[in-house]
């Protein structure tokens, strides 16, 4: 890793990478840094753990915890959902992500990098101001929660199948779920927030489709 980023990353704690473009939901990734003794110095926010669902070396989704000083000897599938830092402080840091890949790096003695990486954006969620990203992040929650009942698989078999669908294609078929949804409900029924999230996602769609990015066929959700 080069040095400012590294630099950047012992102050900030973590780092989002750029989104894809200027109106996107969502980041490219997120790097995390780990130390295994207390910053000398003033941090922003000092991770201490990170919590996320994995696909482990069995086939199955777990939840997972990572410190600094987990052992982490290879690339990681990611499960879709929410991953939260928790801070030496007690503060917290959550993301929600369609699915992806973990890798660490030991970096300055005593330093790891967890770097998260995803072909779909990866939602920010905030504790205090809740914002179109939030937003998504409930509604893609709720649309999972009916597809697994539709499906009318179990936590494990879901979240097992669920993980296999590429993380773009299971991104642009949930982006599609939710504008569907949308079109069938009269815009005078929506909340700010809703008008909110679907001027971004009619955003994020003409941006693919304007950078033949935009799939066809397109994925139908409860085919996948």
């Amino acid at each position: 890793m080069n040095t400012p980023l590294l630099t950047k990353l012992e102050t900030l704690g973590y780092y989002k990478l750029p989104p894809r473009h200027e109106n996107c939901l969502g980041h490219t990734g997120l790097l995390i840094l780990m130390r295994r003794e207390p910053p000398t110095g003033d941090v922003a926010f000092n991770p201490e753990t990170i919590h996320l669902r994995l696909l482990d070396w069995d086939g199955k989704a777990h939840w997972t915890t990572f410190k600094a000083t987990t052992p982490f000897p290879m690339s990681r599938v990611v499960c879709p959902g929410l991953i939260t830092i928790h801070s030496s402080k007690g503060e917290e840091a959550k993301f929600f992500v369609f699915g992806g890949s973990l890798e660490a790096h030991d970096e300055a003695p005593g330093e790891k990098v967890y770097s998260l990486r995803s072909s779909a954006p990866v939602l920010e969620l905030t504790s205090q101001k809740t914002t179109a990203a939030d937003q998504m992040a409930s509604e893609v929650e709720a649309v999972w929660g009916r597809l697994q009942a539709s499906w009318g698989m179990g936590e494990e078999a879901f979240w097992h199948h669920l993980t296999k669908v590429h993380p773009y294609r299971l991104f642009v078929a949930t982006l599609q779920n939710l504008l569907d949804q949308y079109e069938h409900k009269s815009e005078l029924h929506y909340s700010s927030l809703q008008q909110a999230l679907l001027h971004s996602l009619k955003q994020e769609k003409a941006w693919l489709q304007a950078n033949d990015q935009w799939p066809q066929p397109m994925p139908v959700l409860a085919d996948l």
